[in-house]
């Protein structure tokens, strides 16, 4: 029966990983003095090092000459590879500053359109002028019944964040509060309604256009206002806050919406907010984001770019 060779993890256990330092230092300064003072060594601790480096390559490594030590063949032949070797092991220990004008490659975000519509133009400005080796791919968010928004992509690896004002606790997810945002009530500009207010009676009896996603935040405006009597009449479901915002801006429906999303319609005076006399319920957005990149020197950059734009908006 042949024996089994032996693993590489068995043979590098036999050796002292910490002589490739010390040879490091003799390679370069051909010298046992100069690279017992460069190791922080003392010399007759650098001879005895340079012993068992000899013992463990079988080659006598620095060949002594008249005025001073020269490589052997051996010792020429590894030393590219090896200051290949160690430049490789300080990059896994010591990972390299990330730089964002050299940088390269790219970053997958979900969220819904509210979130892209008032983060993302900021976010890729700030990202072509300084980061311009990196590409932004932008994901639509699976939604289920049951969990609302589904994370498992940001989990297992698929996205590097998501953006969104849905709740996910997780052992391996991280999350950061960006904003805080509000509801309002809208309607196109020339609306019967648009320069009143709009009383809880008439706020029941007006068709709504209603963003249809899964999850908290219809229900919650709808719990709100049931609290005082009042449903909604939906007449039109909708996928997007955009689209929903440019439907009531064309319609005589009204709908309830997140404030930011709404403002540019308001301001080119297409649509106008509707004051309502109960209180609509707020909600926050976070970015989320796994712990295989919490460390990640490019992942940190992104991070705190995107929470230095939500800033921006606040």
């Amino acid at each position: 029966m042949k024996s089994k060779s032996p693993s590489i993890v068995s043979e590098l256990r036999s050796l002292d990983l910490n002589l490739l330092v010390t040879l490091r230092a003799l390679l370069d300064e051909r010298n046992v003095s100069r690279a017992a003072e460069k190791s922080g060594l003392s010399q007759p601790g650098m001879s005895r090092a340079l012993q068992r480096l000899r013992s463990m390559f079988n080659d006598p490594l620095l060949v002594k000459l008249e005025h001073g030590y020269e490589l052997s063949p051996r010792a020429a032949a590894i030393d590219m590879a090896l200051r290949q070797v160690l430049f490789d092991i300080q990059n896994i220990v010591v990972p390299p500053l990330f730089d964002p004008a050299s940088a390269k490659g790219d970053f997958r975000i979900i969220a819904l359109d509210y979130e892209l519509a008032t983060m993302l133009p900021k976010i890729v400005s700030r990202i072509c002028k300084e980061a311009p080796g990196l590409t932004v791919w932008t994901i639509a968010p699976t939604m289920t019944a049951r969990e609302g928004l589904d994370f498992s992509p940001v989990i297992n690896g698929d996205a590097h964040l998501i953006l969104t004002a849905f709740k996910k606790t997780h052992s391996g997810l991280y999350q950061q509060r960006l904003l805080d945002e509000t509801t309002v009530c809208i309607a196109a500009a020339g609306h019967p309604v648009a320069q009143r207010s709009l009383s809880l009676k008439k706020l029941g009896e007006l068709d709504h256009v209603w963003v249809n996603i899964t999850g908290p935040d219809p229900g919650l405006i709808n719990e709100t206002l049931a609290a005082h009597g009042v449903s909604r009449r939906i007449k039109v479901f909708v996928p997007s806050f955009a689209l929903a915002a440019h439907t009531v801006a064309h319609t005589e429906m009204i709908s309830i919406l997140p404030k930011r999303v709404v403002m540019p319609l308001v301001e080119a005076g297409l649509i106008s907010i509707v004051e309502v006399p109960v209180a609509l319920p707020p909600f926050f957005v976070y970015q989320y984001w796994h712990e295989r990149f919490n460390k990640d020197p490019q992942h940190v950059w992104f991070r705190k770019l995107v929470l230095e734009v939500a800033r921006t908006l606040a």
